[in-house]
């Protein structure tokens, strides 16, 4: 999939994504307290923390999972093979250090993630394993995921803004807005 320029009329579908941890592996040994988040821009979303044991971690299924509303955008016409805009979503591994009085949270390994790779308006629900180069980890970390996206039709929530999309949809997942800058909130669409 590739960036399409905005200038070209392009369908805008909704999807409700749910991103579900199913397990990691190959994850530095001094670290037993982790969260995975999903960022766009100043949009973000995050499992519950995840406890790990012996380097591996297999959260429970409330604890996995991250889900939001996404707006993807189609060529139109492009039917069955369709093409759709890019929409790269940055995958983080965060330490939690529950004693810390500051820098409670910290990244030790990202990667980056296309939901346009998995944009279908029949619905998608697909496993994938990624690979993450993580501070202090000999080996790179595996996360094993379950992506589904599910088309919504008739979606009526949220006025385009991605945050107000997150926290609609928040059952499991943590949902916020950060700041960032006018460049980047300039820069990126909605999730």
């Amino acid at each position: 999939m590739f960036h399409l320029p905005h200038s070209k009329k392009l369908e805008t579908l909704k999807f409700e994504v749910t991103v579900t941890v199913q397990k990691l592996e190959n994850l530095p040994s001094k670290y037993a307290h982790l969260r995975l988040t999903m960022t766009r821009g100043a949009k973000a979303v995050s499992t519950k923390e995840i406890f790990a044991t012996n380097q591996r971690a297999e959260p429970r299924a409330a604890d996995g999972v991250m889900k939001f509303v996404s707006t993807m955008y189609k060529m139109p016409g492009s039917g069955q093979g369709a093409i759709w805009e890019e929409k790269k979503f940055k995958l983080s591994l965060v330490r939690i250090n529950p004693r810390a009085v500051r820098e409670k949270e910290k990244g030790i390994g990202y990667t980056y993630i296309n939901l346009a790779d998995f944009a279908n308006p029949m619905g998608v629900s697909e496993s994938l394993k990624l690979s993450m180069s993580v501070a202090e980890g000999s080996l790179p970390a595996v996360l094993g995921l379950t992506i589904q996206m599910q088309w919504l039709k008739n979606y009526k929530g949220g006025d385009g803004d991605g945050a107000s999309d997150i926290s609609g949809l928040e059952t499991n997942s943590v949902a916020s807005s950060m700041h960032g800058s006018v460049e980047d909130e300039q820069d990126q669409d909605d999730l």
